[in-house]
């Protein structure tokens, strides 16, 4: 898998890119659980957010922040359970139309 330091406008450190090659996590799956993530909380350090998605099972969780430019940067990225060599991160495809709608008024308001 191929991995990008900026990724659709984002920013991803060393150390998130680091996570997400040995955790085997495409930077798709990463980008999308930041982009409409199922839930968000206060992250652990100054001014950071924690974005979860589940994804097949799967919990995938990532931790951003803004720059000084109001740019996002990704700090962080992490799966649990952790994938096997064999696996792979497939979303499903079946989102229902309320879904689409939270998401898409979720983008709207707050980009």
């Amino acid at each position: 898998m191929n991995y990008s330091r900026t990724y659709k406008g984002i920013i991803w450190t060393n150390h998130a890119l680091e996570r997400l090659r040995t955790r085997k996590i495409p930077q798709e799956s990463a980008w999308k659980a930041f982009r409409f993530p199922d839930s968000t909380q206060k992250g652990k350090t100054n001014k950071s957010i924690e974005l979860v998605k589940t994804i097949n099972n799967h919990t995938l969780a990532i931790v951003a922040k803004q720059n000084d430019q109001k740019e996002w940067i990704i700090l962080s990225v992490w799966i649990d359970p952790p994938l096997s060599n064999a696996q792979e991160l497939k979303e499903e495809k079946n989102t229902t139309i309320l879904q689409s709608i939270f998401r898409l008024l979720r983008y709207i308001f707050f980009k």
